[in-house]
């Protein structure tokens, strides 16, 4: 469980346990030797300044039910929409496009305490970009905010000028039923999450070539080719769904890492802790007490390194490991372009006599394994959100997180986890595919678009004369 904690709060939480573990060891033992003097004297401390007490913990509940409720409103109160995207059949781009796109759509701005805490805008525009499966048909799809739809067509008919875009019903809730999973369909989905550290990328797009010919090898071509093969009364949705983030909320983080990996941060050594601290602390009065009795005495200190530990030489990049190399670059390239909070997941469902879970989620995981770099980073699905059960209450644990993965899919939401995506990684897992792709049940356009003969006549009775 404490894994899954933030580990700014570790410390913070593990004190706080062992806190009240003592007060209810200290509260046992009273009660068991009839010594309740003590809890008297807090009640009666309480009776008399409960309203300097009470106000600090009634704010801070206040609080946290306040964020929930506007961002609450806030997302009820924005409308969404869904588009299709049909691209061209003869498209020759690279992903490298698609990165213009994504550039567009970092709307970020500075939002003040005013609008934050009266409601007025509580976050940032959120978009998602969705490749679905309808029984082996693919189709591309954009849920963006209604107001953000012009933005959104302008950036791909920039760089793509032959799509054609259309406003749909959504379709999670018209190619399936809305209850899922129930006694005639099943269902499988997980959150996707990083193997390692945010600041590590995944492999992106400039890595997909062909050694010998130098030829790109487009990143979505598994992932097409799996969601083509599946049957009748079957469906594969694949989401990402980002917001724009700041560069000061992630590149110090970012700087950190670097600076830890070359050793110009702290070592693990000389990073002290909450426990570290405390210890030199308890150091401290056995100095004074022999400073101010004993003559002559080497002073104790806590073990912290010698100076060249804690001031590191300047740095030498041959110092370092090849991978420890490879990681360096890596992340200073990362921090290089603009960047989005992102959450992926995939759902997989379909009738219960065609649920073929080897091709429907091991194909799909097998497919976006290949974003992978052993060295970096990698997707990998998310265990509090993978829908599956162990042990006891299996049934209903498993019914929960089906419904739960499926839901937040349909809400497009960032719940059970996010990470940061520059706009590399976002075009390399999400993109229009080129001519290379030859999967047939690819949704394109097979006829471009063309302008009017200058010579057309525009009036028959004009024309006749």
């Amino acid at each position: 469980m404490l894994n899954n904690i933030n580990p700014k709060h570790k410390t913070t939480v593990i004190l706080s346990a062992i806190v009240v573990l003592l007060l209810v060891i200290v509260i046992i033992m009273m009660f068991a030797n009839g010594d309740i003097v003590f809890l008297k004297v807090i009640k009666d401390l309480f009776v008399n300044i409960w309203w300097l007490i009470l106000p600090i913990p009634i704010w801070k509940i206040f609080m946290l039910v306040w964020d929930e409720y506007i961002d609450l409103m806030w997302v009820l109160g924005t409308s969404r929409i869904v588009l299709e995207i049909v691209p061209p059949a003869d498209t020759e781009k690279s992903p490298k496009i698609m990165e213009q796109v994504f550039h567009g759509l970092h709307t970020y701005s500075g939002i003040n305490k005013f609008e934050r805490y009266c409601g007025w805008r509580t976050n940032q525009d959120k978009f998602s970009f969705e490749i679905a499966s309808h029984e082996g048909s693919v189709h591309f799809y954009i849920s963006c905010p209604a107001g953000a739809r012009n933005n959104v067509e302008a950036q791909i008919y920039a760089q793509y000028p032959d799509t054609e875009i259309f406003e749909i019903e959504d379709y999670v809730w018209t190619h399936t039923p809305r209850n899922l999973p129930n006694s005639e369909w099943d269902l499988w989905g997980s959150t996707l999450k990083l193997a390692r550290e945010d600041q590590l990328p995944i492999r992106t797009h400039t890595h997909f070539k062909e050694e010998i010919t130098g030829t790109m090898i487009d990143p979505l071509s598994s992932l097409t080719e799996v969601m083509s093969a599946i049957g009748k009364d079957q469906h594969i949705w694949f989401q990402i769904v980002f917001s724009p983030v700041s560069e000061s909320k992630w590149h110090p983080e970012s700087m950190e890492y670097i600076n830890n990996l070359i050793g110009k941060g702290e070592s693990s050594k000389t990073k002290k802790s909450f426990f570290g601290y405390l210890g030199e602390l308890l150091v401290l009065p056995g100095n004074i007490f022999r400073g101010m009795f004993v003559d002559g005495v080497e002073l104790a200190a806590p073990e912290m390194g010698s100076v060249e530990e804690i001031t590191k030489e300047d740095f030498n990049v041959n110092r370092l490991s090849p991978d420890e190399q490879e990681k360096v670059k890596a992340v200073y390239e990362n921090i290089s372009k603009i960047a989005f909070n992102t959450t992926a997941r995939f759902v997989y469902t379909g009738k219960k006599e065609s649920f073929n879970k080897a091709l429907g989620v091991a194909g799909v995981m097998g497919a976006i394994k290949q974003f992978g770099d052993t060295n970096l980073n990698a997707f990998m699905p998310d265990p509090n959100s993978k829908t599956f059960a162990l042990y006891h209450f299996t049934d209903t644990r498993l019914a929960f997180r089906q419904r739960k993965v499926v839901q937040n899919f349909r809400d497009r939401s960032f719940n059970q986890g996010t990470f940061v995506f520059n706009i590399e990684e976002l075009a390399t897992v999400y993109h229009f595919p080129d001519m290379s792709v030859k999967s047939p049940n690819v949704s394109r356009i097979d006829a471009k678009k063309g302008n009017a003969p200058s010579n057309l006549p525009v009036d028959f009775e004009t024309s006749l004369q």
